[in-house]
């Protein structure tokens, strides 16, 4: 019976979130994802920098050491093994529970959701190769009008006003300077400098995929199917928490694992540097990045929960890591010539940001509606209580 529910499983529902089990399984969870770097990671190794080739294999080797052992005991723990594939309780393969599917679609959703929100900097990128084309068709129109003046003595003219609308043949070589080149160099260094490939694979790939099997996988599942008994203690139980608290209790955990890099950065630090204001920088950027990246877990609960994917949240969790922080130095007269498109990149920030909460469907209660990018129910609540 134990073998048989390896394969099929009926997730157990009567999990107590307090005051013991749960909470302890998550936050154990998250220690170990942590502490794992440091105590099976070699001394010899911590001491490299962090970006090492060596100092990443071995992170590497050893968190995904973790996020299988981690899935490989979740049925295990959280599925029922009283319950018989013919029986008339549905029942579904446990890593469906993990969010172990593919559907296309779906994922292609959560994607667009999120360069949504990355609108402003899609508008940024588009603004450096307009201006760049700017550019470029007032040296050709400026050197025309010299040509046509035929000056002597040599010096073009250059107090011409640029045009709004450039030719078609600057905007493509803009956009090949801009863009292609700078891609091509970053395939190059990919593919030909190997401590480039081993930091853009973790940073792109083993980061968002080891983070989400443990933070996201892992943990939610069990918060969804915590239950608090009735009143009279029958066997019906009442969920603990509803979907929109699991998808803001998961991320606290997810923040948290980001903590010790404020270590990370002490350690590697002059000793002549650490000061204490060094100490009160170093917090202020961690608590920075706690805030943004419980913000982001918060987010990618959510879709989670809404559609038991987990392709579609590590493929969320990659194109954030690839676009980072949005930059908004646009607004300071000292960025240059995007001072001058300020009003346009504000105004693409917020459609964006608009756009990005719309996308929710939240209605005016806080029900979900239907969305152009995610389910009405909750896909891994149904799974759950099927």
């Amino acid at each position: 019976m134990a073998a048989r529910a390896m394969s099929y499983c009926k997730h157990r529902l009567d999990l107590p979130l307090f005051p013991h089990t749960l909470i302890y399984y998550c936050a154990t969870l998250s220690t170990i994802f942590v502490l794992s770097l440091y105590v099976f990671v070699p001394q010899s190794i911590r001491r490299l920098p962090r970006d090492h080739v060596l100092h990443i294999q071995w992170r590497t080797g050893i968190i995904m050491g973790v996020c299988l052992v981690a899935v490989l005991s979740y049925p295990k723990i959280y599925c029922r093994v009283d319950v018989d594939r013919d029986d008339s309780v549905a029942i579904l393969p446990w890593y469906r529970f993990l969010g172990v599917s593919w559907n296309i679609d779906q994922d292609i959703k959560i994607v667009a959701h999120v360069f949504v929100l990355y609108l402003g900097s899609f508008a940024t990128s588009w603004v450096k190769i307009y201006h760049s084309a700017r550019i470029n068709h007032w040296k050709e129109e400026s050197h025309k009008y010299y040509l046509a003046r035929n000056r002597r003595d040599g010096s073009p003219v250059m107090n011409r006003t640029m045009s709004l609308l450039p030719k078609p043949k600057h905007l493509y070589q803009s956009f090949r300077t801009n863009w292609v080149h700078s891609t091509i160099i970053f395939l190059r260094n990919f593919f030909q400098n190997s401590p480039d490939r081993w930091t853009k694979l973790r940073n792109y790939f083993i980061a968002p995929l080891s983070e989400e099997i443990i933070f996201r996988a892992c943990l939610l599942p069990p918060l969804l199917a915590s239950s608090k008994p009735t009143i009279n203690n029958s066997k019906n139980k009442i969920l603990a928490l509803s979907p929109i608290q699991a998808s803001w209790i998961a991320p606290l955990f997810f923040g948290i694992a980001h903590l010790h890099h404020i270590y990370e950065q002490w350690r590697h630090l002059n000793p002549s540097l650490k000061t204490s204001s060094t100490i009160v920088r170093l917090l202020a950027g961690v608590m920075f990045q706690w805030g943004y990246t419980t913000l982001f877990g918060a987010y990618a609960s959510h879709v989670f929960l809404r559609t038991a994917s987990l392709s579609g949240v590590v493929l969320a969790h990659m194109a954030c890591n690839y676009m980072g922080l949005p930059d908004f130095r646009f607004v300071q007269s000292t960025s240059g010539y995007l001072y001058d498109y300020r009003w346009f990149l504000g105004i693409m920030y917020l459609i964006g940001i608009l756009l990005f909460i719309l996308g929710f469907g939240f209605g005016e209660s806080g029900e979900w509606l239907e969305s152009r990018f995610f389910p009405e129910e909750s896909v891994l609540l149904t799974l759950l209580h099927r």
